[in-house]
């Protein structure tokens, strides 16, 4: 059998092989010869896995700023709602640690390079959660009609029960409403009153609101100093 008969044996099949290689070739090179771009997304970060019994008491931002490099398809394709940066508190123990952010955190496609994360790294401080029974104190503000004075404060619940970071918790020894005026006030009264916001992290279980009772009363006339005899 003579080259070009050789050659031209099963040339339709030939010619379809030759032509799928070339697709194939056209499509796995394609990304290779599209230009390389660069794009910056603000993302939100999750923190997952926190430890049963602990609380985050550091500020943490809401979110982070990342760059991205790839492959104009890929980049058009990414869809920067679905992207989060992702720290993992799994064994974290109560206490300060700092956590690096890099592009392992985000999840990006593959076709899809992280090449920046802002900021590179998080502080995260872990407190134990307690509990904590306190009095509740009414804050009184305002000055009484002339002629009285306030003669009693009470409110009821008298406590409250909080929750929130143990060390927190332990340099608390009251909770205060929100002021209460008895500005002009020339007679007894009650109202309500919320309390008022707490440090950060703590929560009032119980009591959101309470009755603040006031008793006023006049002031007691002044005794005249006696004159002295004359000599």
């Amino acid at each position: 059998m003579n080259l070009s008969a050789l050659l031209f044996r099963n040339l339709g099949t030939k010619l379809l092989a030759l032509g799928v290689a070339c697709v194939a070739w056209y499509l796995l090179t394609g990304e290779r010869r599209e230009r390389i771009s660069e794009r910056a997304y603000r993302i939100p970060l999750s923190i997952v896995n926190i430890p049963r019994g602990t609380m985050i008491v550091s500020p943490l931002p809401d979110a982070v700023d990342v760059r991205v490099r790839g492959a104009f398809t890929p980049l058009r394709q990414l869809d920067p709602g679905k992207l989060e940066a992702v720290i993992d508190l799994l064994d974290a123990t109560p206490g300060e640690r700092r956590y690096p952010l890099d592009g392992d955190d985000i999840n990006v496609p593959r076709e899809v390079e992280v090449i920046a994360v802002t900021p590179s790294e998080i502080r995260v401080v872990l407190d134990a959660v307690a509990e904590k029974t306190l009095p509740i104190v009414a804050d009184i503000v305002g000055t009484p009609a002339p002629g009285t004075r306030v003669e009693e404060v009470a409110v009821e619940p008298r406590q409250a029960r909080v929750n929130g970071p143990a060390k927190t918790l332990e340099r608390m020894a009251q909770i205060r409403t929100e002021p209460v005026s008895v500005e002009e006030r020339d007679a007894s009264f009650q109202a309500s009153a919320t309390l008022a916001p707490q440090a950060a992290g703590v929560r009032v279980r119980e009591a959101q609101i309470v009755t603040v009772r006031v008793r006023i009363a006049e002031l007691a006339p002044a005794t005249p100093t006696p004159r002295g005899k004359r000599k």
